[in-house]
């Protein structure tokens, strides 16, 4: 229970505990690194990419560019990625103006700017100001003693003197060991989706531009796809596809289950701060520096626009399914989101999770598929 600092893989980092689960964040990137259950110390189910990671303050391009394919991001990125400003790859101009993909926040490095601890409470804020954006964010996470849950509350302030659209992305990633292929199960409040448009990855399993009713999609070869999970028998694929969160829910949710291991990592969230959430799956398909054709990651990407692409693109969308692809900040003005992450032990012979929901009280109660 409470708050330290220790490092974690040779970065700096913030450990935020409740005595049943604790928290890493980086200090580079503020990357949610790590989630850990106290019985269960050993087992992260967040991405730790393949290649060695270093702050994002000391990558040069000149000299680190072809390791980590020129991206900042790309040489210091772990587990949970905070995407802000745009969520994707930067346009042209952008990109030549030095931003990076998913945006400034993921690249720097983050101040602590609040701390609380009593014997019931940790609460700790971390922020940056991002110059190139014209943003400041300050991002709070919360656990009380004997939980399983950490409240995590972002607020955005613009430092323009203009109205402008924006993109944001929670962008949780998952591998191996707690990602296998044909275990692991994703489940979330869903109801449509669509697949990314064709060029996304060399092999697709999934049939591009296909809309489809969440968990089956069309697959490239005409077979319909569990998207619950990713099965042994597509050796190497490369996806992306967005989904519409239930729209007659307040709320959304999105879980990770693997049976084996026996634990569960779940979010949950105003469905109006992320009506979308992304499906993106790393099947040991890309090839280039850094990774190698060797990572197996599964992202949960809830955000208030469905596709990783340059924001001009999701504001040219407008609405998909008759729902917004980007969001507004009003000039000067605020914008705050609200989720919460757990992790948990999953019951014996959970194949799923069924329902996520608030309780009169405030708890989060999950109904699991037994």
């Amino acid at each position: 229970m409470g708050i330290t600092r220790k490092p974690f893989g040779g970065r700096r980092a913030w450990q935020v505990g409740s005595g049943e689960i604790e928290l890493t964040i980086l200090e580079g990137g503020g990357h949610l690194a790590a989630l850990t259950l106290a019985d269960k110390p050993g087992l992260n189910p967040f991405w730790q990419p393949v290649w060695k990671t270093v702050e994002p303050w000391q990558y040069r391009a000149t000299r680190d560019a072809a390791s980590f394919g020129g991206s900042a991001l790309l040489a210091s990125i772990a587990g949970h990625v905070f995407c802000l400003g745009h969520f994707g790859p930067p346009s042209a101009a952008e990109a030549a103006a030095g931003l990076d993909t998913h945006g400034e926040a993921t690249i720097m490095r983050w101040k602590e700017s609040a701390r609380r601890e009593t014997k019931t409470v940790s609460k700790l804020s971390l922020s940056c100001a991002l110059l190139k954006e014209g943003l400041f964010v300050d991002r709070t996470y919360e656990t009380r003693a004997g939980s399983h849950v950490i409240t995590v509350t972002t607020v955005i302030r613009s430092l323009l003197d203009f109205d402008r659209p924006f993109t944001v992305c929670e962008h949780g990633t998952f591998s191996d060991p707690f990602l296998e292929k044909g275990v692991t199960v994703l489940d979330l409040s869903a109801d449509k989706g669509q697949v990314i448009s064709t060029g996304f990855s060399k092999k697709m399993r999934l049939a591009p531009d296909a809309p489809f009713e969440w968990p089956l999609a069309p697959g490239a070869a005409g077979e319909s796809v569990d998207l619950r999970r990713i099965e042994r028998a597509y050796r190497t694929s490369g996806d992306f596809a967005a989904m519409r969160m239930d729209v007659t829910r307040d709320d959304a949710w999105a879980s990770m289950l693997n049976p084996k291991l026996g634990a569960a990592v779940v979010y949950q969230w105003r469905r109006s701060d992320y009506p979308w959430t992304g499906n993106w799956e790393e099947n040991r398909c890309r090839n280039a520096a850094p990774w190698a054709g060797q990572t197996l990651a599964r992202g949960v990407e809830f955000a208030n626009s469905p596709f990783p692409c340059p924001l001009e693109a999701q504001v040219r969308l407008g609405r998909l399914f008759n729902t917004p692809t980007y969001g507004w900040l009003p000039a000067l003005g605020r914008v705050e989101t609200v989720f919460k992450i757990l992790m948990l032990p999953a019951p014996a012979g959970a194949a799923g999770v069924a329902d996520v929901r608030t309780a009169a009280d405030g708890s989060t109660e999950i109904d699991w598929v037994l």
